[in-house]
């Protein structure tokens, strides 16, 4: 359990994949992506020694490509659904992890996905992998033809688990990183690993040429941290020896949050995804169906195969969006980070302040995600993420148990903006359920809050009573920025002050995307090996 100290007393656990495969291994399999804008401000922030980067939406799209192959939905469900997608645009590649969407699809998502031409400015973008907003579909990391999942194991593990120079050990961890310097030079050569449930079995695995670190955004900072690299205090505090003073590992901590609005559809469209829960003959049909041939609705993966709504602020928030950008723009960024926060943190901080700024005004940045097939448990609650949040929270080393796991404070609100970004994306859900177009078809009826929560103090009141820090998107923590503006790696991924150390997971990304992350992360991946290839 993680304290968290911006919401109330509030306490939560954080789930990680602890499995080959890591989180994708346990995901709800969306397969999407964030839009262009997204990756373009992660090149913004800085790169290499000319300021250029090639990360952004076009440096990494034909990685994007290079992870995955896509299998387009059945052509008749496609048409009755309008599941659209373009190949040429977004997709192309043979990866080795597989996208596809399941045979089936319930009723009512026609319905919630055409109420959303009740909105002006809403726009349906041919494919949700094209770097564009909208209401778009997207498929799930699902092998088409056994359905079942596709991840990390089955795309980059089980093919080539017998070969003589790839070996992995489970149930352990990595307690630190030993260097060595030469030269005034810090040198990564080995890394130390023990058994996760009692740290014994001790090893060492020396490196040739680099050690290249995966762990997440949860546990990379802190094998960083335990090595002697990062924040000074916090490694006093925790009474590990200092290898490097590097502020940045463990900080700009981001997750994508979440409230719920309970409906209650009193002109149902049958079957929808409560009828595997509430109707024995329904769910018996589709169990007899997925026990024949793997089809019918349980194909359809809890979190992908789906139809999203990916909405900017100009059009769910028209009224606000002007103002919550200009309360971004004048910030202090210092105000709201941690006290004593290193000078360099702040100023990485300011300037993604400066782009997200930007990013209100823009209907091409998505800050509203809303699944748009009914809850996936059968529950009345629609979720509703802010996936653009603008606090920042902090990994540390736990100084009373530095190998235990480490303290996770997400921060959540610890921004103002944020609870101003949450008002306007519940009204805006609010108008979407009581609007006049396809919408009426359901005659939806508030149960959650309810109609009598009104004031926006009322529904702050509400959200920070319910609101949810995390979608187990954790990102963020080792950011691929500039050194003066906080980063702990540079443009190859390569740990600043260090030779021989990289970083290739979700904690490198500077700011999170307005997508789930395991696209993406794929996509570094592969951008990486390249990176890392080149200079073996």
């Amino acid at each position: 359990m993680y304290n968290i100290t911006s919401v109330g007393t509030k306490k939560q656990s954080v789930g990680i994949g602890c499995v080959v495969g890591g989180g994708s291994a346990i995901n709800a399999q969306a397969f999407m992506r964030g839009t262009s804008e997204d990756y373009d401000r992660w090149a913004a922030l800085g790169g290499g020694g000319d300021g250029r980067s090639e990360w952004d939406w076009d440096g990494i799209l034909p990685y994007f490509r290079k992870s995955c192959t896509f299998n387009p939905p059945d052509p008749q469900l496609a048409a009755e659904f309008n599941i659209t997608y373009d190949i040429e645009k977004a997709w192309g590649g043979d990866g080795p992890v597989l996208a596809s969407y399941g045979d089936w699809q319930y009723p009512p998502t026609k319905i919630m996905y055409e109420a959303w031409k009740a909105f002006p400015g809403i726009t349906y973008p041919r494919d949700g992998s094209e770097g564009k907003a909208g209401i778009v579909w997207i498929p799930s990391s699902k092998d088409p033809v056994t359905e079942t999942r596709s991840y990390a194991r089955t795309a980059h593990y089980d093919s080539v688990q017998e070969r003589s120079n790839y070996a992995i050990l489970t149930g352990h961890k990595v307690a630190k990183i030993n260097f060595s310097t030469r030269r005034k030079s810090i040198i990564a050569t080995s890394v130390r690993l023990v058994s996760r449930t009692d740290n014994s079995s001790v090893s060492t695995v020396t490196a040739k040429k680099e050690i290249i670190l995966a762990a997440g955004a949860i546990h990379t900072p802190q094998i960083i941290q335990l090595s002697g690299i990062g924040p000074r205090e916090v490694l006093k505090a925790a009474g590990v020896e200092l290898v490097l003073d590097l502020p940045g590992v463990g900080s700009n901590f981001q997750d994508h949050s979440w409230f719920a609005v309970g409906y209650n559809f009193t002109t149902p469209v049958l079957p929808n995804r409560a009828s595997l829960l509430n109707n024995q003959t329904f769910a018996a049909w589709a169990l007899e169906l997925w026990e024949a041939n793997r089809t019918g609705p349980y194909s359809i993966a809890q979190g992908g195969g789906a139809a999203l709504a990916q909405v900017g602020l100009p059009v769910i928030a028209p009224d606000v969006y002007s103002s919550i950008a200009s309360d971004i723009s004048i910030l202090d960024p210092a105000s709201v980070l941690p006290p004593g926060t290193d000078a360099t943190i702040i100023a990485g901080y300011g300037a993604q302040l400066k782009l997200m700024a930007a990013a209100a005004r823009s209907k091409n940045t998505a800050w509203l995600q809303m699944g748009l097939g009914g809850n996936p448990f059968g529950i009345p609650d629609q979720w509703v993420f802010n996936i653009h949040p603008l606090s920042r929270g902090t990994v540390h080393l736990n100084p009373s148990d530095p190998n235990g796991e480490p303290l996770v404070d997400y921060r959540m609100l610890s921004n103002p903006v944020d609870i101003r970004v949450a008002i306007a994306l519940f009204k805006g859900t609010r108008a979407y359920f009581s609007s006049q177009g396809a919408m009426k078809t359901l005659t939806p009826v508030e149960t959650k809050p309810g109609l009598n929560v009104t004031s926006n103090a009322d529904i702050e009141d509400y959200l920070r009573r319910t609101l949810d820090p995390s979608q187990y998107h954790p990102v963020g923590t080792c950011p691929k920025m500039p050194l003066k503006l906080g980063g702990v790696v540079d443009e190859e991924l390569k740990v600043y002050g260090v030779e021989g150390l990289s970083v290739v997971d979700a904690s490198i990304m500077p700011l999170i995307v307005g997508a789930t992350t395991q696209s993406t992360v794929y996509a570094v991946a592969e951008k990486a090996a390249d990176l890392i290839k080149a200079r073996a």
